[in-house]
């Protein structure tokens, strides 16, 4: 069991996955707090050495190191569907809380449910069914990571249950606004010019059907943004009456792309995506790729969604 496995540890190590989001890193960082109560020596460890400054509000965001530490004996990843996506060499026991369908599970332990909006809800569930007493940290990072992977509860799989886990954070002591004025009402003026552009830019394909976005390095270093300044566009892009796919393909800088799947349900974005050594969701996945370029790539996705509209378009017809 996970919980025998933390209590015999002498060092633990927390981790999120790379360029983390407020699930991720709220996860780590409420597993944190509780381990603060125990004398066992804790570690809060990134890859991503320049973290999203909007996630500072979360607790114990300095604490966070990119240093991974020789003498663990116990890591603990959130929501990261893959090892590689740790962006570390560890060999030993390491628990595994996730709610992606794609995860590998990786770890010596997982503690997987693949029906949670988050992360953040699977570990929250973990806490109650452990009667852990969760603080007013932990219920703020838990909080965080709940409405940025359900987008403010605006995700259409949100569940009465989904409500009853926000008003118990609440409760124990989440800050509403603060949550949402740093994941969603803090934009920079990079961003804002980012956004600009990728609307502009934007590509309508398959009867409108496909929304693409193609960003390349001239765009993000003309407009100074980031990485993590491109996906609110896309999700944006799904609102529009006739589409019904929205597709991300973000050149990076050293090489290889980023790719970022939405989809309303139509197709599966994770069943896409795992082609590509991808994964995440029915309605949202991901992949990054090495040694390819954004024009093979942005091809070969457009080709397998395709087939994907097709292959559903088969299977209506044969019900009919």
């Amino acid at each position: 069991m996970p919980l025998s496995l933390i209590d015999s540890a002498h060092h633990i190590v927390l981790v999120a996955h790379e360029h983390p989001d407020a699930d991720s890193l709220g996860s780590a960082c409420a597993f944190y707090s509780y381990l603060l109560r125990s004398k066992t020596k804790v570690t809060l460890f990134c890859v991503t050495p320049s973290l999203n400054q909007n996630l500072s509000f979360l607790p114990w965001f300095d604490k966070i190191t990119a240093k991974f530490p020789e003498s663990a004996d116990l890591a603990i990843s959130f929501d990261c569907g893959s090892f590689a996506r740790l962006g570390l060499e560890y060999h030993g026991a390491l628990i595994n809380f996730d709610h992606h369908i794609s995860n590998d599970n990786y770890g010596t332990h997982n503690c997987i449910n693949p029906n949670a909006l988050s992360t953040s809800q699977v570990l929250y569930e973990w806490f109650v069914t452990e009667t852990i007493k969760i603080n007013g940290k932990m219920a703020n990072a838990l909080y965080a990571g709940l409405i940025d992977d359900t987008a403010c509860f605006s995700d259409p799989q949100c569940t009465p249950s989904t409500f009853m886990m926000a008003y118990s954070l609440v409760q124990l002591g989440a800050d509403h606004a603060q949550c949402v004025n740093a994941l969603f009402n803090s934009h920079s003026l990079a961003s804002f010019r980012l956004k600009g552009e990728m609307s502009r830019r934007m590509k309508l394909l398959q009867d409108g059907r496909v929304a693409l976005f193609e960003v390349d390095q001239p765009l993000l270093e003309s407009t100074g943004a980031r990485l993590l300044d491109c996906k609110e566009v896309v999700d944006a892009a799904l609102s529009l009456k006739t589409v019904e796919v929205a597709l991300l393909v973000v050149e990076l800088k050293h090489g290889g792309v980023k790719v970022s799947l939405r989809s309303s349900g139509v197709i599966n974005a994770a069943d896409i995506l795992k082609k590509f050594e991808g994964g995440g969701h029915r309605t949202r996945a991901g992949a990054r790729m090495a040694d390819v370029t954004l024009q093979e790539t942005v091809k070969e996705l457009l080709n397998s969604i395709k087939s994907a509209f097709e292959l559903t378009t088969e299977e209506n017809m044969a019900l009919v």
